[in-house]
């Protein structure tokens, strides 16, 4: 079992909240607050073999098809160095898959000096096809430094929970959970008649006038206007992120009426945020996931499309 940013991990499992956490005021979190924002990675499958040209890391499984360098190095002094995952059982260029760097080029390695990197695998590739990572030497042959994949890593994923339903006419498809700091709320419908309704999360099963709103698909945080089942995202504010609080829904901040709210799991296994990483992501073949700080999309077709593709290609 090991901790990270007031959370607790248990091998395999997601992470569950300690206890004795105190409650958030209206205007913030209060100072002793802990979150999970730093030191969160995903699920660590291990530190590179230092073999050969300085090669170092710690890898982490981001999501099935992303991997994360932590604190990475190279010192580009190969002369075909290329990153490289693949099924055998020793690493090998021989039926494998060169990766894209960082940037998405294809070209040779540049040197590292303790980077932070993310990238993406080949198409139609996940983790649970791939045995290795590694920096492989084309040239010579020669592997600069590997890490070996379990088959049955517990890497994370977005997660499926419960839709709301509540007055109002709040109503929504199953919200999934698709990072640690975004939501997805297909569906949403609400009557737009209540004064003062907002996007609301807070600590414990159900909402209470201790919470925090949540700025809306476009990054506000007025009163909610009308909704008829639009399919939106919401970003958490700041450094909160989804092992923080325990509920999401819909709150009359003025009259403190729960309008419908859906429980957080204790447990859950998420993919950490894009601003979690510190980093843009890679692009790569359409698929690129937001970027760190971009407001939540809006629920057009061509804002959070993209994001429905991504969380249907993860959810299996």
């Amino acid at each position: 079992m090991s901790e990270t940013g007031g959370l607790v991990r248990s091998q395999g499992q997601g992470f569950t909240r300690q206890p004795g956490k105190k409650a958030r005021d209206r205007d913030g979190f209060l100072a002793d607050q802990t979150s999970a924002l730093q030191g969160y990675y995903g699920t660590k499958i291990g530190d590179l073999s230092e073999l050969h040209h300085g090669v170092s890391g710690s890898v982490y499984a981001v999501d099935a098809r992303t991997l994360f360098l932590k604190n990475f190095n190279y010192d580009g002094e190969g002369p075909a160095a290329y990153f490289y995952v693949g099924n055998t059982r020793a690493p090998s260029n021989k039926g494998a898959h060169r990766l894209r760097d960082e940037r998405g080029r294809a070209g040779v390695l540049r040197r590292y000096r303790n980077e932070d990197i993310t990238l993406s695998l080949p198409e139609g590739k996940t983790l649970r096809d791939i045995r290795w990572f590694s920096v492989w030497c084309d040239d010579f042959s020669v592997n600069f430094g590997d890490v070996q994949i379990r088959n049955d890593l517990d890497f994370p994923r977005p997660t499926k929970i419960a839709g709301l339903s509540g007055v109002h006419d709040v109503s929504s498809d199953n919200i999934v959970i698709v990072d640690a700091q975004t939501l997805l709320v297909p569906n949403f419908s609400y009557d737009g008649e209540a004064p003062d309704a907002k996007f609301w999360v807070g600590r414990g099963p159900a909402p209470t006038s201790q919470g925090i709103r949540i700025p809306d698909e476009n990054g506000k945080e007025t009163p909610l206007r009308r909704y008829d089942k639009k399919t939106i995202v919401l970003t958490l504010p700041g450094d909160l992120t989804v092992f923080d609080i325990g509920h999401f829904g819909v709150w009359c901040e003025a009259f403190t009426v729960d309008f419908g709210h859906v429980r957080i799991p204790d447990q859950i296994n998420v993919p950490p945020s894009l601003k979690m990483l510190g980093i843009s992501p890679q692009v790569t073949n359409g698929n690129q996931r937001r970027k760190p700080g971009r407001p939540a999309a809006s629920g057009s077709s061509g804002s959070s499309g993209g994001l429905l593709d991504y969380v249907g290609s993860l959810l299996f």
